[in-house]
């Protein structure tokens, strides 16, 4: 009886094995891949879609563009403000020309090539459907030469080009260090305030009467200014190095006095030597003989 009962209990308490709930690892099964892996699946498929769709854009913009022979470059027009650049040099330096593909380059990059060239100012290229570039290039206009390399050519900005030809009747500005400038840089503060005097004396009359050959920038205090003719200035002004206007209005009124120097002296049958314009007040010294 007592091991009956207990048979009969235990059948009881038994759950019938059909309607057994099925435990996490039966779970995995059952749903295929784990999660982690369902994750990686997806972002697989994610990028083979991606992939897909950045190649039909590809093969679709070669085939409308950089490969289309419509948009083969025909004509290329090369326009130059300035002596010294050539058409072949710039064909050199954007690597651009008849039988290339218009889009088959960047403009941009062709652009930035050319703007790196210490000679040129600005650089403009333009498409022109179907089968043109325009490219319009200003070179750097040289104010003065740089010491003894008299090969090295400056603009009134300040940088630093190679002079491919003429330049010799430019002023020279002398002093501003022994070793030589790289074309594409910009000079010293004291080579800025030289050409600041050059391109007054350039812009005004007061050119005519105080002919530049030389500035010597070693003082930082003042400027040493030998004219053609063999008279020696010393030159500064209040706000030198400012760029001011008000500072442009002191130098012009000093180198006037300048020129007015040279016309008295001329007047008087003398000849100018020395005159030192460092002085705020109207008191000017000079040398004659």
């Amino acid at each position: 009886m007592w091991f009956g009962s207990q048979r009969r209990d235990s059948e009881k308490n038994a759950e019938p094995r059909g309607n057994a709930k099925p435990g996490p690892r039966g779970a995995d099964r059952r749903r295929g891949l784990p999660p982690a892996a369902k994750i990686v699946a997806r972002l697989a498929l994610l990028l083979g879609a991606l992939a897909a769709a950045a190649w039909l854009v590809w093969e679709t913009g070669a085939l409308l563009f950089w490969e289309n022979p419509r948009y083969t470059i025909r004509k290329l027009v090369i326009r130059i403000d300035g002596p010294s650049l050539t058409p072949p040099l710039i064909r050199s330096y954007t690597q651009l020309g008849e039988g290339t593909n218009l889009f088959a380059f960047p403009l941009a990059r062709a652009q930035d090539a050319l703007e790196r060239v210490p000679e040129v100012k600005s650089a403009v290229l333009q498409r022109i459907l179907p089968d043109s570039v325009v490219i319009d290039v200003v070179e750097r206009v040289p104010l003065a030469r740089l010491g003894r390399w008299e090969s090295l050519g400056v603009d009134r900005e300040g940088r630093v080009f190679s002079l491919r030809s003429g330049g010799a009747e430019l002023p020279v500005i002398s002093g501003g260090g022994e070793r030589r400038p790289r074309p594409g840089s910009r000079v010293g503060q004291g080579a800025l305030n030289a050409l600041e005097v050059v391109e007054v004396c350039k812009r005004s009359r007061i050119g005519e009467k105080a002919r530049l050959a030389s500035i010597d920038v070693s003082s930082r205090d003042y400027l040493e200014l030998y004219l053609a003719a063999g008279e020696r200035a010393k030159l500064a002004w209040k706000g030198m190095g400012t760029g001011t206007p008000e500072s442009r209005q002191c130098l012009e009124k000093k180198l006037e006095q300048l020129a007015q120097a040279l016309r008295l002296s001329e007047e008087r049958g003398r000849k100018l030597v020395r005159i030192d314009l460092t002085f705020d007040d109207p008191y000017v010294p000079a040398q004659e003989y």
